[in-house]
């Protein structure tokens, strides 16, 4: 019987209230440790890429302090406060080297942000009307380096950049903007962020004031609007730290993310998260297999000592069920467990004088049953042998009577009386059939069951249909085996009569190599089974008991399946011995 179909048992219990609080509380530290360690690699994998991107934003600032010193340097020189055009443009152009991060060309602007120099000529197409610039009224009103946003050249078509700083005199007067203007896919300017290592596959980039990505390791995306990502949006704030997003596609990154606060820029760094995390998968799943195993173990060595304490009583509640039911029981065997064990001797000893007093009891159960036999059968041979003859005797005088009688009433008095004495014979023969029948012991049992059977069919409570099979090759049985089948069947089939009012019954009596077994099926309204057919002698009813005692008697078993409105079906085994 499995532990779901007896939710009352100390098994069940042992299960509910000790395997099972402990089987939720280490899943749930396994999985409380699971996530604890999750979360602390992606902790780890973020403050990495944080630093890595506060570290390398201070590098690009540095590298950008570089661009606006070189400015700032060529703007302090004389020739750019000069009138002279060609002293400016020389000015400009012996800086050479200095100024090759400015791609696209230097533009010296008066206050009113009409070209004073341009170094080539062509940078005045790619910056016109710059008066009207952001970053060239931030120079004139802050007297200070500015950034532009990432504009598209009109000449070009590619992405730029554009970096001013103010022109003052001798006495600190702004007379100019100098403006150095940065293609970006072609600039120095990704010297400062290509170099920056992240993770093992990851890339670092810069985005702009709007989020417009100012560079990139793929060109191809240099220009992109790049607003919609969360870590952009985080350092447009002016925020920087680290975070796990995922993508439209699906896909999740680490986003590292620092601002580069003298352009308002913004510098991120981004890995896929499984490569990220790929060193430490091999750890987790080692992890967790140990976590999971040292739960399996320990759950495996708890279910062992439930059930080391759960079996021992299961057995003894076992062989108590079946010392209940008559049968015999081994005895039970120690446990290891002492309060089991003098438990075990005292079922033990209460077994051996349950078995003894039944041995004893079935012995003088036998007896009455024996000498009950014995009397049937000096009553049924007296009946048979003197009383019948005797009314066949009566019988015989009223027909020489009758055959001697010339009057009509009196001879059909005789007649009448003849037929009463008849009727009195047939039953003085059928009470002699009952109480032992002659038949089985002049033919055998299945002949016996046979007459039994066919009378059935006749009388007060008849049954229309009833049938006898046999099966096997029939066997010489002991006489009293024989005579239990027969009174086993014959109370069978008298209970069918009286109580199941069925409409067919079925005998078969089977001959096995080691046994016979007779089955008694009737199509009757049947009863409710109690556990113990002993308690049927509680409500007066000892048929089955009786069937059951015959049955210890010979050495057999019984089994009795029966249920409301479902018939009866009662089986009987009885070894032979060859």
């Amino acid at each position: 019987m499995s532990l779901f179909s007896r939710p009352r048992s100390l098994l069940a219990h042992s299960v509910l209230w000790v395997m099972l609080p402990f089987v939720v509380l280490t899943t749930g530290l396994v999985i409380a440790a699971v996530a604890i360690y999750q979360q602390s690699v992606t902790s780890l994998i973020v403050d990495r890429d944080r630093q890595v991107a506060h570290l390398a934003a201070a590098s690009v600032s540095e590298g950008l302090h570089g661009y606006e010193r070189v400015l700032t340097t060529l703007a302090g020189n004389a020739a750019i406060h000069s009138s002279s055009a060609t002293a400016r443009k020389k000015a400009i152009e012996s800086a050479g080297s200095a100024l090759s991060a400015f791609n696209a060309g230097v533009l010296a602007a008066d206050l009113n942000g009409q070209t004073l120099t341009a170094v080539p000529v062509s940078v005045t197409t790619i910056l016109p009307d710059v008066a009207r610039q952001d970053y060239f009224q931030t120079v004139l009103s802050n007297h200070a380096p500015a950034f532009s946003h990432v504009f598209t050249s009109p000449v070009s078509g590619e992405p730029m950049i554009v970096i001013a700083v103010p022109i003052t005199g001798d006495n600190d007067m702004l007379s100019g903007v100098l403006l150095g203007a940065v293609d970006l896919r072609d600039s120095t300017l990704d010297d400062l962020v290509k170099n920056i290592i992240v993770g093992y596959n990851g890339e670092a980039y810069l985005v702009g004031q709007r989020g417009t990505v100012i560079y990139h390791p793929n060109p191809a995306v240099i220009g992109t609007d790049y607003s919609n990502r969360p870590s952009v949006a985080q350092v447009e704030m002016g925020f920087s730290g680290g975070l796990v997003w995922q993508a439209p596609d699906g896909r999740r990154y680490v986003d590292g993310y620092a601002p580069i606060r003298l352009a308002g820029w913004g510098l991120i760094v981004q890995e896929s998260w499984d490569q990220a995390a790929a060193p430490t998968q091999a750890h987790f799943i080692l992890l967790t297999f140990i976590a999971l195993t040292a739960t399996g173990i320990a759950t495996a060595v708890l279910w062992l000592g439930v059930r080391q304490i759960t079996t021992p009583v299961q057995v003894m509640a076992g062989q108590t069920s079946r010392l209940a039911a008559g049968d015999t029981v081994e005895p039970v065997g120690g446990s290891g467990i002492a309060e089991f064990d003098a438990l075990a001797r005292a079922f033990n000893h209460m077994a051996a004088q349950i078995a003894t007093y039944r041995a004893g009891l079935r012995r003088y159960v036998g007896a009455i049953t024996d000498s009950q036999e014995e009397e049937r059968l000096r009553i049924s041979r007296e009946l048979h042998d003197e009383t019948v003859q005797s009314l066949m005797a009566v019988g015989r005088r009223i027909e020489l009577h009758q055959a001697s009688e010339d009057d009509p009433r009196r001879r059909a008095q005789l007649e009448e009386l003849h037929t009463m004495v008849d009727a009195t014979v047939d039953g003085v023969r059928q009470i002699s059939r009952d109480l032992r029948p002659l038949i089985l012991d002049d033919l055998g049992l299945v002949p016996a069951l046979r007459m039994l059977v066919r009378g059935q069919r006749e009388g007060e409570g008849a049954v229309p249909s009833v049938r006898l099979d046999v099966t096997g090759t029939p066997v010489q049985l002991t006489p009293v085996q024989e005579l239990a089948l027969y009174r086993i069947t014959q109370e069978a089939l008298n209970n069918v009569r009286r109580h199941a009012h069925a409409t067919s019954v079925s005998v078969t009596l089977a001959f096995q190599i080691h046994a016979v077994q007779l089955d008694v099926t009737d199509d009757g309204r049947g009863f409710t089974l109690p556990t113990e057919i002993a308690e049927l002698a509680q409500t007066g009813h000892f048929g089955l008991m009786g069937i059951q005692e015959r049955v210890w008697a010979a050495g057999g078993t019984l089994v009795v399946n029966a249920g409301q409105d479902r018939g009866v079906h009662i089986s009987v085994m009885i070894p032979v011995d060859y």
